[in-house]
């Protein structure tokens, strides 16, 4: 027993250097000159911001970080309300084949997209949204896992709360957006960073989808970076990843005092 605790924070420590050390090559790999790339040691003598330039002038990697902004933060909010709103409905209201709908919700997490991804492309193509922000954006919008963990989120939210907005003279639109939604800052939180780093790490629908450069994702845009063959400068490769994973990382500053919270749904403060 004594030996658990000095154990447990040893393998802590390791487990944190893990997770850490590829940000730390991330960041100082993207400073170095192409010779020293793969050199373990930090030589000062090798750093130069040659790879940001480089990245910024000759590569349209900052039109495809404003393309990924646009495109995650348009699917997280447009998916959170729906979702929300789905979510809602499946807890509180009854209508005839509820039961039958959540079930085919559910049914959808068991079909890999993979699957689907062909025939999603004919209807995406086949409505004149290919090559578009449409096409990027709608498709990514509707996600069962959602829908799912709203409903459960909503089985759990007090009813006194609604009965009393009921008694206030509030309809169940008006109850929902003035006090449900408000109140669920718990489940929104945690899905808000689930759905951005998914919809900024799309790499595969976005690529299928669009043929135009202007509206490539960042995704697509590092793809673009590292081309092919054996003459990839692998310096500014790392130089524009670490460029395009800004955005994520001050999300996950602005929110991580609210994360730990956001994750334990099972109750309202």
């Amino acid at each position: 027993m004594k030996l658990r605790k000095p154990a447990l924070t040893i393998f802590v420590f390791v487990c944190g250097i893990l997770m850490i050390a590829p940000i730390y090559f991330l960041v100082v790999g993207s400073f170095k000159t192409p010779d020293s790339v793969f050199r373990l040691g930090l030589n000062f003598s090798d750093l130069t911001l040659d790879n940001l330039k480089q990245v910024f002038s000759e590569t349209n990697i900052f039109r495809a970080i404003l393309n990924s902004l646009f495109v995650s933060v348009t699917v997280t909010v447009v998916a959170m309300l729906f979702h929300a709103m789905a979510g809602y409905a499946l807890a509180r209201l009854n209508f005839p084949g509820k039961s039958v709908a959540f079930g085919w919700i559910i049914s959808t997490l068991m079909v890999p997209f993979s699957v689907i991804i062909i025939p999603l492309y004919m209807v995406v193509h086949n409505l004149g949204m290919s090559n578009s922000y449409l096409g990027l954006i709608i498709p990514m919008i509707f996600n069962a896992y959602g829908i799912f963990l709203f409903r459960q989120f909503y089985l759990e939210f007090p009813k006194e709360l609604e009965e009393a907005a009921y008694v206030e003279g509030l309809s169940i639109a008006g109850t929902f957006f003035r006090l449900v939604l408000p109140l669920s800052k718990p489940i929104i939180i945690p899905l808000t960073i689930g759905f951005f780093t998914a919809n900024w790490n799309n790499y595969l629908w976005p690529m299928i989808i669009n043929q135009r450069e202007e509206l490539n994702v960042v995704q697509v845009a590092l793809a673009n970076v590292v081309g092919g063959g054996y003459e990839t400068d692998w310096s500014v490769v790392l130089a524009a990843a670490l460029v395009s994973a800004i955005p994520t990382f001050i999300l996950f500053f602005i929110v991580q005092r609210h994360l730990i919270e956001g994750v334990k749904t099972t109750g309202i403060k």
